[in-house]
């Protein structure tokens, strides 16, 4: 059980929005609302001054300035550990799918309820991914649409019993210490399975070695 509080950002250029998702992270005990923004750019700038790095931010797509794309590309590339939770009203299969092969830990509509965006938030500190019924749905058809392409043979072959057995357990939503004792390993390697699968898969997180594993069948 995570003990400490899960520090949260938020980026959405819509100030009532903004306002409440204040209130359903502050109101929720183990979340707390550190930093928000109204594009990107702010976002990116902002996190630069404050004390403590947020464990997860949530972030619109459609902003002025810096789009929630760009931010995503760029907190990926300069900031790797924090958790990007997309919550914007653009359902389109093709933005999930890209968003999550970018690097995003999970992807939310706006019309999600506030339990959701709060079980959202812990699952991906907890799992390091937060896929619901619809989201999980258009992975699964886009990745049918795609099963043209020639798999990742050389990377496949180099994949081991024991990483599949972790990526499945990772699928399942169990954390890092849950799969150790399942597994009887330690956690840290877990996280050295972990980081092997990303490089194998060329992922960016557990999100997309999911991602990744199901598109190349590893995962049924």
């Amino acid at each position: 059980m995570r003990k400490e509080t899960i520090k949260v950002a938020v980026a959405d250029d819509h100030t009532l929005f903004r306002e409440g998702l204040k209130l359903i992270v502050n109101s929720c005990d183990g979340l707390e609302l550190i930093f928000e923004a109204e594009n990107g750019q702010v976002l990116l700038e902002g996190i630069t001054k404050i004390t403590k790095l947020p464990d997860v931010v949530l972030l619109d797509l459609r902003m002025p300035i810096k789009d929630g794309i760009e931010t995503t590309k760029e907190l990926r590339q300069q900031y790797p550990d924090i958790k990007i939770l997309v919550l914007t009203m653009i359902d389109q299969d093709d933005y999930i799918i890209h968003l999550l092969d970018m690097g995003a830990s999970g992807y939310l509509l706006k019309n999600s309820s506030a339990d959701e965006v709060q079980k959202a938030i812990f699952s991906v500190m907890e799992s390091g991914f937060y896929f619901n019924d619809h989201v999980s749905k258009v992975m699964l058809n886009g990745l049918k649409r795609k099963r043209t392409l020639p798999p990742m043979l050389d990377a496949m072959t180099k994949i081991s019993a024991r990483e599949i057995e972790v990526c499945e357990l990772m699928a399942e939503g169990f954390t890092t210490q849950e799969i150790a004792d399942k597994l009887f390993i330690s956690a840290r390697t877990v996280e050295t399975h972990r980081k092997h699968l990303m490089e194998k898969l060329d992922a960016k997180n557990t999100a997309g070695i999911i991602y990744r594993a199901l598109k190349e069948g590893l995962l049924q």
